[in-house]
């Protein structure tokens, strides 16, 4: 007997809220609840909260954690001090991403991965695989369960989460994170987010998430699903996994190239085969594309150049903020620049397109005025 999809434990909310729930990854999670355009706006101008209890969790523990996580990922891991954050790509032996993550430094000998729902088994058993091979001692690697996690975004999130969580989340930096204790128990909120906007993510004990998501309601947060994250983080020009990432896409490809520490001391799945690529160069770029013509683009699309395929869309829909067509593609090297005039072939009709750099919405921390470390990227769906 097939077994349905797993629920979160804010389900019965959501469907109170009136969402309208699907299958994502193995998990049930609202889609939308007053609807794309109207939660994408929410969190563009105040702010939304989103239901992302279904993301993976890997805590790494032990003395030889670093060493453990320095040898698995192409990040410098000895850089993160304690009570930071970081955004990186799990590669395979080729270079390809096997996941891309967030790695959190909680304390001296306990460092906390957060992965993606769909590549979660996967990612576990190359992890754990890893341990095998590289044999370094003392490092505990546990799923993470019996939590929850919510997304805080939008320029009102840090009022919010200030006042229903703690004051001391104002003072948290940019990819920064905090455990503290509250009336929902231990939390770990971390500053970051997957929108482009200010926000946090707050994990928290499963039990007690109902009355946190219930107070940051009550405190002006609405509810925001799957549909709006994904526009939300298109206009950012953030990286989705299946989509702009996969195990035969590089990070160099996918201009990631600022997540890696390819000279570093110490080998790591894919560096010799990353070095190779970033000397000759790639053959493929990712880029942005803003339609010139009236129309969606969509995945799988074909880009064109005269007529001729150069290129695939990875991500494509309308840009409900600059309100025309945005997509995210893999073109030859030599036609991404930005300027560059393409067509993408779009059911029999050929839309006029033009390269743009990313992100097509700017960054509301950097609005702010916050510096962007080259730790920082994005946190995924």
């Amino acid at each position: 007997m097939t077994e349905g999809p797993r629920s979160t434990p804010l389900r019965a909310l959501h469907q109170l809220a009136g969402a309208r729930l699907v299958d994502f990854a193995g998990w049930e999670l609202p889609v939308q609840f007053a609807g794309i355009q109207v939660e994408h706006r929410i969190v563009r101008e105040s702010v939304g909260l989103f239901d992302v209890s279904h993301m993976g969790r890997v805590s790494v523990r032990g003395a030889g954690a670093a060493t453990f996580l320095d040898r698995l990922l192409p990040y410098d891991i000895q850089r993160l001090t304690t009570g930071r954050m970081a955004y990186t790509v799990l590669c395979n032996d080729a270079g390809g991403a096997v996941d891309d993550l967030a790695v959190y430094h909680l304390a001296a000998d306990h460092y906390l991965l957060v992965i993606n729902a769909a590549r979660s088994v996967v990612d576990l058993a190359w992890i754990r695989s890893h341990q095998l091979r590289t044999a370094v001692p003392d490092v505990t690697i546990i799923e993470s369960v019996g939590e929850a996690m919510i997304a805080v975004q939008g320029p009102d999130a840090e009022a919010l989460v200030a006042g229903a969580v703690s004051p001391e989340t104002r003072d948290l930096g940019f990819f920064c994170c905090l455990r503290t204790t509250s009336a929902y128990g231990d939390l770990l909120v971390s500053r970051s987010g997957y929108t482009g906007e200010d926000g946090f993510e707050i994990i928290c004990p499963a039990q007690t998430v109902a009355d946190l998501w219930t107070n940051l309601c009550a405190g002006g947060g609405r509810p925001a699903g799957l549909a709006a994250r994904d526009t939300l983080r298109l206009e950012a020009g953030l990286c989705l996994y299946g989509n702009e990432l996969s195990e035969q896409t590089t990070p160099l490809e996918a201009g990631l190239g600022w997540t890696l520490a390819l000279d570093k001391g110490t080998e790591f799945p894919g560096r010799d085969a990353l070095r190779h690529q970033r000397q000759a160069g790639v053959e493929r770029r990712l880029v942005g594309l803003r339609l010139l013509a009236k129309g969606i683009p969509r995945a799988h699309q074909i880009v064109q150049k005269e007529g001729r395929a150069v290129g695939e869309v990875t991500s494509g829909t309308h840009s409900p903020v600059l309100n025309h067509g945005i997509a995210m593609a893999y073109v030859e090297t030599g036609l991404a620049e930005a300027g560059q005039q393409l067509e993408i072939s779009s059911r029999g009709r050929s839309l006029a397109a033009e390269v743009v750099a990313l992100p097509f919405v700017p960054s509301r921390a950097k609005r702010r005025g916050k510096k962007k470390t080259s730790e920082e990227g994005g946190t995924r769906t």
